[in-house]
This record gives C-alpha cells, sequence and structure tokens, in this order.
C-alpha cells in the first residue's frame, strides 16, 4: 500500500519529538512522537507502508506485524482527516 501525503499538506518538527501538520482551510494536528515518526518513515520510504513499518519496527527493536498494524490503523486516520491519500 502506498500512502502520500495530501496536497498542500505541510509540517513542522518540534523540539518536543511532535509535528505540527497542516492543510489550508483545516484545524492544525499535532502528532505525537510515535505519529511523527511513523509520518517521517513513511515520507522517508516514499509513501510505502510495508517499508517504513520496517524500517520502524527495526529502529524500534520491536515485531513489524505490530508495526505494521499500528500504522495502517493510524494511515486510515490520517486518510480520514485529509492529511494522506491513498496513491492511485
Amino acid at each position: 500500500m502506498r500512502i502520500l501525503a495530501a496536497d498542500g499538506v505541510s509540517g513542522t518538527a518540534l523540539a518536543n519529538g511532535r509535528m505540527d501538520l497542516r492543510k489550508a482551510g483545516r484545524e492544525e494536528l499535532r502528532c505525537s512522537p510515535v505519529g511523527t515518526a511513523m509520518w517521517m518513515a513513511l515520507r522517508h520510504s516514499d509513501g510505502f507502508l510495508d517499508r517504513a513499518a520496517a524500517s520502524l519496527a527495526e529502529a524500534w527493536q520491536t515485531d513489524e506485524g505490530k508495526v505494521r498494524t499500528a500504522m495502517a490503523i493510524w494511515a486510515e486516520r490520517m486518510v480520514d482527516t485529509g492529511l494522506l491519500e491513498a496513491a492511485q
């Protein structure tokens, strides 16, 4: 599955490990440090969820399947908010 930032979405990384995401006409969303890591991993992996999950699982030294499941749930919520969209 490939998921990309929606058009017009921008983000600001904060010193506390969080990230503010915004899209014109919408309320700003502040990501937790885990959400920030997922956003950055997804962007770094060119939107490929499996690659992003693998890189985070390796960095966090945890089960890749669990990370993939958590990322899929997170990505679905981000798609619902209009910040991410599934690539065609």
